[in-house]
């Protein structure tokens, strides 16, 4: 699913940060604060609402972290901080956010730590109902658009003798495929689903790209990712993992 990623700060859109994981003492409970790093644009994973709020699978895997990881001394708190997709890394790298979740896919030139997979993906193209391109194949020579920093760009490059552009918003990238601005899209499974079903786009059923969903954090911070492995492994294992990823129309892992 996303993300392919520059390692160059773009700027900072995240302002007043918290300090990452700090401890405060509640009711004689030490109450840990995660500032997660996300880029709400890419429903369903993660988007606003209209009160500005984090919503999709993501944002509720994230609800559900601190019932399978508080203890009678210790309550944990997810804070989420709103970020262009392609700064997230460089943020955590820096220490100025705990964690990023917003659909990562691994890429070993990132230099991060990564969580256990909790999703499956695939990058895939997008098109008009009325195109005539039907296989990969047929993207080859074409005008293509992606996220830039997504894995989606990768995959998109790879095509042969394509014309690929880049944005940083991937509703940006629907309202140029609507205005035929390009010949596809080149996107992650589930946003390509979730946009095929509200606007009529078709998807291309061979994939570009398969891959799978982590949560990262800062290269060396064992601590941080392993805390969250822990809440991953009793997410996987409960039902409400079937009824998220169903919810979502996201691909389960295989066992």
């Amino acid at each position: 699913m996303k993300k392919f990623l520059s390692m160059v700060l773009a700027g900072i859109v995240a302002v007043g940060l918290a300090g990452c994981g700090s401890n405060t003492k509640k009711g004689g409970k030490k109450v840990v604060e995660i500032n997660v790093a996300v880029s709400p644009d890419y429903a369903p994973y993660e988007s606003k609402d209209k009160d500005g709020n984090i919503i999709g699978f993501d944002a509720d895997m994230v609800k559900l972290f601190p019932s399978y990881l508080n203890t009678d001394t210790t309550t944990y708190k997810f804070k989420w901080n709103s970020m262009s997709f392609d700064n997230i890394v460089t943020q955590v790298q820096a220490g100025q956010v705990d964690l990023g979740i917003s659909g990562f896919t691994y890429d070993e030139k990132r230099q991060v730590e990564w969580s256990k997979p909790y999703t499956a993906s695939a990058q895939v193209a997008v098109v008009n109902k009325d195109s005539n391109i039907k296989t990969v194949k047929d993207l080859e020579g074409k005008k293509l658009l992606a996220q830039s920093g997504a894995t989606g760009e990768a995959a998109a490059k790879a095509v042969k003798n394509a014309n690929v552009t880049t944005v940083k918003n991937v509703q940006q990238i629907f309202s140029a495929l609507t205005a035929k601005q390009y010949d596809a899209v080149i996107v992650d499974l589930a946003v390509a689903n979730n946009y095929a079903k509200a606007q009529g786009f078709k998807v291309l059923s061979e994939s570009l790209l398969d891959e799978k969903n982590y949560i990262i954090a800062k290269k060396g911070n064992k601590e941080m990712i392993d805390l969250v492995n822990k809440a991953l492994e009793k997410f996987l294992a409960s039902d409400d993992y079937k009824k998220l990823t169903d919810k979502y129309g996201l691909k389960k892992l295989e066992k």
